[in-house]
């Protein structure tokens, strides 16, 4: 039995029929259109794409889902604020970018804070927490920790029983707001914590 000769590309060139299908190396193949349906599809989901990056980037009209994200999270954060539960650090961070509870905090830390750590927290008795500098961490729930439980052997206070897990909230809102803003006074103190 003799074996049967390979063949190339180039021993059977495509051939083009008037049928709507060419030959190509013995192998017929159809054209036939893309379904409708598909095609309907397909150029759907192109006219959402635009219409989306139109209404959410460019022309700012809604929010964007990382916004509606960061509203929720602040909402969500409020909410277990007022309950009086501890939060996370990413719920304390979030309450950082609220202005009512930065101001409420600002008010707070002047009232109980400001005569050890200064009235732009620059650092007197108290370190300074303008800089990235911190003793005991410099991270939303290490603050809080710090505010609420205190530091006898540094002479920091514990100030949860005194005002409340809510206003210990907010102060944490306003000292995060403060860090890295570099206001002179205290050198640094503690480890840098970025």
């Amino acid at each position: 039995m003799a074996a049967k000769p390979i063949r190339t590309n180039a021993d059977s060139p495509a051939e083009s029929t008037d049928e709507g299908h060419h030959v190509y190396d013995g192998i017929v193949e159809h054209d036939n259109p893309m379904p409708r349906w598909w095609l309907l599809t397909f150029y759907g989901a192109i006219a959402f794409a635009g219409a989306y990056w139109y209404h959410y980037e460019a022309l700012h009209v809604g929010l964007s889902p990382e916004e509606e994200l960061a509203v929720t999270a602040a909402a969500e954060a409020k909410k277990q604020a007022a309950t009086g539960k501890a939060l996370s650090a990413d719920a304390l961070a979030a309450l950082a970018k609220d202005q009512a509870v930065v101001a409420d905090g600002a008010k707070a830390f002047a009232e109980s804070c400001a005569l050890c750590h200064g009235p732009r927290g620059e650092g007197k008795i108290g370190p300074n927490l303008t800089d990235k500098a911190w003793l005991h961490g410099g991270s939303p729930d290490k603050v809080y920790t710090t505010i609420a439980k205190g530091v006898a052997a540094n002479g920091m206070p514990a100030w949860e029983a005194q005002l409340g897990a809510r206003k210990v909230q907010s102060i944490t809102a306003y000292v995060v707001t403060l860090r890295n803003t570099n206001v002179a006074g205290k050198a640094p103190q503690g480890v840098d914590d970025p």
